[in-house]
């Protein structure tokens, strides 16, 4: 008799977050539809998700959603891990006329914090649901703006844990 091969949560590398088997990824979208993630991990903050991306296993799929304000899932689920960012990645700070945030803020909660900081600018955000993340990863836009016309750089991980700082024009 043969011994079963390993589940993937007992394949992949420990972590300050949470992992969890066959989350209903319906539960952490605003349209409340599809199947499960294989696994859901919610990294504690950035050099969290930095340890897991560098030892995962090269073969294990990840996919990366912030709130699910747009987003379907298939009923299907979704294989491999899907990372969801949470409180360790909402930091939102005035640096002096810039805002520096993490992939989790959400965008009102961006143009707020500008705001009250008198910058102008962002005020495009408020009617944008979702996270900064999300708004980069597809360029989010309303009332004639477009987040490329006020991104400066943004930090982003690649695959396998490295930090890479890029400009608008490298973002494409």
């Amino acid at each position: 008799m043969s011994a079963e091969a390993p589940s993937l949560i007992d394949r992949l590398p420990p972590v300050r977050g949470r992992y969890r088997a066959h989350a209903p990824l319906a539960a952490v979208t605003w349209f409340r539809v599809g199947g499960p993630a294989e696994v859901l991990f919610r990294p504690a903050d950035r050099d969290d998700l930095i340890a897991f991306l560098r030892a995962r296993p090269d073969d294990v799929p990840v996919t990366v959603i912030g709130v699910g304000s747009n987003l379907l899932v298939r009923d299907g689920g979704v294989p491999g891990v899907v990372v969801r960012l949470g409180r360790g990645f909402t930091d939102i700070a005035v640096e002096g006329t810039d805002i520096v945030c993490g992939a989790g803020a959400l965008d009102l909660n961006v143009a707020r914090v500008a705001a009250a900081a008198d910058l102008g600018g962002l005020e495009f955000l408020c009617g944008i649901p979702g996270t900064i993340g999300g708004a980069l990863r597809m360029n989010a836009g309303a009332y004639g703006r477009e987040i490329k016309d006020v991104l400066i750089t943004a930090e982003a991980l690649d695959p396998h844990g490295q930090v890479h700082r890029l400009s608008c024009d490298e973002l494409g």
